[in-house]
């Protein structure tokens, strides 16, 4: 067969992948409130998490994080839970996503829900391996399995949806060199366990970027084999080698459904118990903080659009955000598209506007509560 011959086969069977297993929409969730911020030095204001977390409602997410219930002795940055909660303006349709590690955070996170506070979902995360589940929760997978029939009652009882979160699917930073095939076997291990105690849904984790296209694409296409019918076909991938992007598409060609990502490409590693460093994660385990943040919410959106997969998501919204988030974080972030905005398509007559007045369709806001600071985004 000659090498012309071969290049037109697999051209031909690439495109068939991409036109069969290209979805026409994909679900977006937006991590920044929790995930994100997690171990950021700059505590925010309860009022600015709160002004992000509306804007998100009104961009178009599927899904919102909004706080973790932890202590605030291991995670400072969410010292405010329950104030953020009472400060969403709820949006009908999006779904507001807690995090809890115990059952006294779960417990918080019912009273808030009993309260009539925004808790859809909670989650938690267990790890697949011992190792990396003493660093981020301080007990092994077998004590952490015990513990979780209780979180599942707690949030039966409430009206809330758990999820299981798995971080480590594709190796473990700690354990080091783990053939991947060990983690993602044991990923499904979990979620098989998940499905005993009766929880429905899941977020397998690409914790600290150790994934590759190939192996995401294999291990989707198991996980919609082994588990069609289940909530756990969804893409969390860090950036920390570059990959984050490739390896979020290679998720969706896999059957991936829904999609997490971070403003400003934030995020990344755990920070309960590594190195007994709180809140930062700077210790031995960590690489710097800017490389290891979760897929940017900004350039996922970009990409998925010039794809041709809607999302629902006001693109030219979050990269408003994008841009003013630097400015409240005081520091470039990882995004291309929040620096170079998206694909032009026809001339932005509105990115010369020089005065809220110029143009009836551009939306003008100050970000509470640094009122000298404005933000605008096209509006048709």
């Amino acid at each position: 067969m000659t090498h012309t011959k071969i290049q037109e086969e697999n051209r031909k069977f690439i495109k068939e992948l991409f036109d069969s297993q290209l979805p026409k929409h994909v679900k977006m969730v937006e991590l920044f409130a929790r995930d994100g911020i997690q171990h950021e030095r700059k505590i925010l204001p309860t009022e600015t998490k709160v002004f992000f977390i509306n804007q998100f409602s009104e961009c178009g997410f599927d899904t919102v994080e909004v706080t973790n219930f932890a202590h605030p002795r291991w995670m400072p940055q969410f010292r405010d839970a329950e104030e953020v909660l009472r400060g969403i303006k709820r949006k009908p349709g999006v779904k507001y996503k807690c995090y809890a590690m115990t059952k006294r955070a779960f417990e918080r996170a019912v009273k808030a829900k009993d309260e009539g506070l925004p808790v859809d979902i909670c989650a938690f995360t267990i790890s697949t391996t011992d190792e990396h589940c003493m660093r981020n929760a301080n007990r092994t997978v077998e004590q952490f399995l015990k513990e979780i029939p209780a979180f599942v009652e707690l949030c039966q009882g409430a009206g809330i949806t758990i999820d299981m979160a798995i971080a480590s699917v594709f190796g473990c930073p700690i354990t080091g060199n783990w053939p991947w095939e060990k983690t993602t076997k044991k990923a499904m291990w979990l979620i098989e366990k998940g499905l005993e105690m009766g929880i429905k849904k899941f977020t397998p984790c690409d914790t600290t970027g150790e994934a590759n296209p190939k192996e995401v694409y294999e291990f989707y296409c198991e996980l919609h084999d082994r588990f069609p019918d289940a909530d756990c076909h969804l893409a969390h991938f860090h950036d920390t080698r570059g990959m984050g992007l490739a390896n979020t598409l290679a998720a969706i060609l896999g059957g991936a459904e829904i999609v997490e990502a971070s403003l400003g490409g934030l995020g990344g590693q755990p920070t309960f118990f590594a190195d007994g460093i709180v809140p930062a994660g700077t210790g031995t385990l960590y690489t710097f903080s800017d490389l290891t943040g979760n897929c940017s919410t900004e350039d996922t959106l970009v990409m998925l659009d010039e794809m041709g997969v809607d999302t629902g998501v006001d693109i030219d919204r979050v990269l408003g955000l994008g841009r003013l988030l630097e400015w409240v974080l005081e520091r470039d972030l990882r995004p291309y598209s929040t620096k170079s905005g998206r694909v032009l398509k026809k001339p932005l007559k509105w990115a010369l506007q020089t005065s809220p007045d110029q143009f009836p369709f551009i939306s003008w806001e100050h970000i509470p509560p640094y009122k000298q600071q404005w933000w605008c985004w096209p509006r048709e």
